[in-house]
């Protein structure tokens, strides 16, 4: 190019003014050169990008389709098929993969009546319910149900949705996933039912350390009841008039959001606590037959406050044991009266915790149907007599009413525990 561009340098120096058809025509013929050397370089470009452009395009196809590869196997293993509706057209696509949960060939149309052919009868209503919401929601959310394969096999599947907007918030694409996870469940079921039976285990154990424990600490507060023959089975048959008694007390509305199962079987644990402090009170008062003289009382008195010294240590470090926070309620209270005459603190009416107010019935029901060194036993007639006689002044109104009006059932507890003991 070089020497061709000095020649025609030369010609045009050297013959500008003897021939005007010759330089005319070298002119033509280099800026025809010019131009096919210019076109020939552009095509050689034009091919080389074209042909590094086709091997990039290629490279990425051979990407992507290993890309796709992946995600079918990976969709595959985890049992996952993916679903697309376009809510322009309403038609609807399915992976292989989804195929292959519904154990369908792959060439079958994708429809939701198809899909929805294979829930489960009675997840059907749920799922059709599903199906009609997620087309106004705005939110992805997720579920599980089953689905009943032509075989009879039962799969569960886990169902996620989401949905695409436009700039007008329109929706243009629905689009979500439905995972094989009857495996899953089947473990999940086995875990369940495991843990279940771990909590069984569980509360059959503390049911035998509880009853252990109760059984010991009965048997202290016989050993403290023991010194007085005439006790017999008091604390076991106050123990069932205080649960007996509750459980009527229930029902009615006053009482209905303090009295729960809880407070229930607590009272029926922590009543036979009621007298323990009487360990401090000597024989020649506990055991006397006669009545007691005003120093003598009032040194029996100070049985509610021996009690609640015992267990309040305990409480301070047991602080939210209920049943050692009842008991000690009741040790401490249950001498209370309702007009405030009781000791020995004068509480009255309400400031008379609900569980001592039940423990005061129940005790002095079974005081006067029980023989002591101080009286003979009296009759049910006559002990409901006494009880309705103190109806507002020693007792509980209210519970006063609920005791009569149950009260052959009373009764009837006191005999048959009486007999079952051999009284």
């Amino acid at each position: 190019m070089n020497n061709r561009y000095l020649k025609l340098q030369k010609v045009l120096s050297t013959e500008l003014q003897s021939n005007d058809d010759i330089i005319a025509y070298s002119l033509e013929s280099f800026a025809k050169e010019i131009d096919y050397l210019n076109q020939t370089e552009l095509l050689t470009k034009l091919i080389l990008d074209h042909s590094a452009i086709a091997k990039r395009l290629d490279r990425f196809n051979k990407e992507l389709s290993h890309s796709r590869e992946i995600l079918a196997e990976a969709q595959a293993i985890a049992l996952l098929g993916r679903w697309d509706i376009d809510s322009a057209t309403g038609s609807m696509v399915w992976s292989e993969s989804m195929y292959s949960i519904l154990e369908i060939d792959k060439s079958t149309p994708a429809t939701l009546e198809l899909f929805l052919s294979f829930v489960y009868p009675e997840d059907l209503e749920q799922v059709t319910k599903m199906f009609r919401d997620m087309f106004v929601t705005r939110k992805p959310w997720t579920t599980r149900y089953r689905l009943l394969m032509k075989s009879g096999e039962i799969k569960w599947v886990h169902f996620r949705f989401y949905s695409k907007f436009n700039d007008k918030g329109d929706h243009t694409h629905y689009y979500g996933t439905i995972q094989d996870v009857t495996e899953m469940k089947k473990a999940e079921d086995e875990l369940e039912k495991y843990s279940h039976h771990l909590e069984q285990l569980v509360e059959e154990k503390v049911r035998e350390i509880s009853s252990s424990q109760m059984a010991t600490l009965y048997a202290l507060i016989k050993l403290s009841e023991s010194r007085d023959d005439d006790t017999g089975s008091h604390i076991e048959r106050t123990a069932s008039f205080c649960r007996l008694l509750a459980r009527k007390a229930r029902a009615v509305p006053e009482y209905a959001d303090t009295v729960t199962d809880t407070f229930i079987e607590t009272i029926y644990k922590a009543s036979p606590l009621h007298d323990i402090g009487k360990v401090g009170i000597p024989d020649s008062i506990l055991l006397k037959p006669g009545k007691l003289t005003e120093e003598e009382f009032a040194i029996m008195k100070t049985h509610v406050q021996i009690g609640y010294d015992t267990l309040e240590k305990v409480g301070q470090q047991y602080d939210k044991n209920e049943f050692i926070l009842m008991g000690i309620d009741i040790a401490l209270y249950h001498h209370e009266k309702w007009n405030g005459s009781g000791y020995n603190k004068g509480l009255k009416g309400e400031e008379i915790p609900l569980s001592a107010r039940i423990m005061a019935l129940a005790d002095v029901y079974d005081a006067l149907r029980s023989k002591r060194v101080y009286k003979d036993a009296f009759s049910h007639e006559k002990s409901i007599d006494i009880i309705e006689s103190s109806r507002g002044t020693h007792f509980d109104p209210s519970l006063v009413d609920i005791f009569v009006k149950y009260h052959e059932e009373f009764r009837s507890l006191y005999e048959s525990l009486s007999n079952q003991n051999g009284e």
